[in-house]
Order: C-alpha cells, then sequence, then structure tokens
C-alpha cells in the first residue's frame, strides 16, 4: 500500500473536478450540519426527561397506630431493598418534619396555628434505583401493616408512566432518526460522488483490465471521500458554532426556566466536533466506497 500515491491521487481528481468536489462537500456539510444540530436537541430533550424522571419518588403513609416495632420492620424491609438496588435512598419524615414542610410550602403558614393537632402522617419517602421499578416497590411494600390502610401509598403513577412513556419514545425515535438520516446523508453523497466517478470510468476500466486490484482503485476515492467528508464536516462545525454563539447560547443565559439552566450542557461543543468529523469522514468514505462498486465489474 503506497499513502503517498494515493493522496496525490485523491488531490489530483479533486483539483480536477473542483464542481463535482464542492457538491459532494456542500452535501456532507448540510448533512453533518443537520445531524449536528439534531444530536444537540435529541440530548437536550434526552437530559430534560432524565432529569423529571429523577424526580420520581414514593412516600410510603405511616398509619397514626403503627407501633415501633412495625416501623422499624417497615425501615428494614427498605435496607433490603436498598441493598439489592431497588431502592436508591430513603428517608423517614417524622409528624413533625410533614407540618414543618407544610409549612414552608404556604404562602400564610399563619393558619396552621389554627390546628388543634398536627393531622400530618409520619412517611418514608423513597428515591427508586430505576424509576421503572417504583411499581415493583409498590408492591413490595404497600401492604405492611406499619402503613395507613386508609392512603399507605402516594406516588404519581399516570404522571410517572406517561414521563417514561415519552423517554421510551425519545429514545428509540432518537435512533431511529439516527440511522435514516445517516442512510439519506450515504445516499446523496454516494451520488454525488459518483459523477466524480463516472467522469472518470474509463480509466477505472483499463485499470481493471491491465491487472489492477479492486482497492488499488478504490483507495484514491475513498480518500477523496474523506477529504470531502473532513472539509463538509469542519464547514458544518464552524456553522453549528456560530448559531450556538449568536443564537443558543444568548437564549439560554436569558431565559429564567430553571430546566432550561439544568440542561444547557447535555454535551461538550468539542466531543460534538469529534463526532462529527468522524461522522462526516465515515460518511464520505462509506458513500464513495459504496458507489464504486458497480465501476469494479469489469
Amino acid at each position: 500500500m503506497r499513502p503517498r500515491f494515493f493522496l496525490s491521487e485523491a488531490l489530483r481528481s479533486i483539483r480536477s473536478n473542483l464542481a463535482l468536489a464542492g457538491a459532494a462537500t456542500v452535501t456532507v456539510l448540510i448533512a453533518v450540519f443537520v445531524m449536528g444540530a439534531f444530536i444537540s436537541a435529541f440530548l437536550y430533550v434526552q437530559s430534560a426527561v432524565d432529569s423529571q424522571k429523577e424526580k420520581i419518588d414514593v412516600s410510603f403513609w405511616i398509619a397514626d397506630a403503627a407501633t415501633v416495632d412495625q416501623v422499624n420492620s417497615l425501615q428494614t424491609q427498605f435496607e433490603a431493598l436498598e441493598g439489592n438496588g431497588e431502592v436508591e435512598s430513603f428517608v423517614y419524615v417524622s409528624k413533625d418534619d410533614a407540618l414543618a414542610k407544610m409549612r414552608e410550602r404556604l404562602r400564610d403558614p399563619s393558619i396552621l396555628d389554627e390546628l388543634t393537632s398536627n393531622p400530618f402522617p409520619a412517611s418514608y419517602d423513597v428515591k427508586p434505583g430505576d424509576p421503572e421499578g417504583a411499581d415493583a416497590i409498590v408492591a413490595a411494600v404497600g401492604t405492611h401493616p406499619a402503613l395507613d390502610p386508609a392512603k399507605p401509598v402516594s406516588y404519581a403513577r399516570e404522571t410517572a408512566d406517561r414521563l417514561l412513556g415519552i423517554a421510551r419514545f425519545i429514545q428509540w425515535s432518537g435512533l431511529g432518526l439516527v440511522i435514516v438520516l445517516g442512510l439519506a446523508s450515504i445516499l446523496l453523497i454516494g451520488n454525488t460522488i459518483r459523477l466524480s466517478i463516472f467522469a472518470r470510468r474509463r480509466e477505472v476500466e483499463v485499470m481493471k483490465l491491465v491487472g489492477a486490484t479492486n482497492w488499488f482503485i478504490r483507495w484514491p476515492f475513498v480518500i477523496e471521500g474523506v477529504i470531502c467528508g473532513l472539509v463538509g464536516a469542519v464547514l458544518s462545525i464552524g456553522l453549528l458554532y456560530l448559531a450556538k454563539v449568536a443564537v443558543v447560547d444568548p437564549f439560554v443565559d436569558g431565559t429564567d426556566s430553571q430546566l432550561t439552566q439544568e440542561n444547557s450542557n447535555t454535551i461538550g461543543f468539542f466531543w460534538l466536533s469529534i463526532i462529527l468529523i468522524a461522522a462526516g469522514s465515515l460518511l464520505g468514505a462509506v458513500g464513495s466506497g459504496i458507489t464504486l462498486r458497480r465501476f469494479l465489474k469489469v
């Protein structure tokens, strides 16, 4: 293998077909730009959903008549669930703590001064190890004798199920869109590079007839595709950076949304650039390599 020879041939082909090379580069630029914007948006939404999933918890209300032994037994059961990973953490909230929390939530806590007794039950606030495992925790502990039989569990099941469903939809739809975008990019790049290869089809046929191997013929075109992919990817990164500085950063800095502030940095721009450069090079190489196959059948 002679890398310098293949590189010089690829550069010669680019110089000889600047218009076609430019078209291939622009195709990569558009494809990689869309891919970069999609990856950033997808990771932002995924991060926002994940941050909400982390807030899913379950409260187990303890009956006022529960004995100390029953409460200790309930705590032992939570410790066992924590040991096997089903529970990430749990906190005991006494009746006085529950009343204090309510005072903090109310705009006018003085209305609680009229109470003759503390109506708020003690509880265990449980954070599941996996948000999707909350139902399993409820099934395992929900009938414990220490719990209030009237309302043993406080768990926003419908909200949690909807949130988890959204998370799964985002994951699968994101994967599907990335695959579709990748295939479309390969086809677009392949069709563009095909014009360059078609212009040199006689040269390819002659090289094939005189005994050149398929890879000897293929390497200059693959390198040409990689060069077009690299240039297109670098240009798209520049456009993405301009969009980041001019649009995204001012939007994030100017918004008062806590959700936006918490999820403004889902992926570093450096790592996104590395991914896009690799993607552009791969798309260019694959697009040219696949396109050349038909011309090697002499």
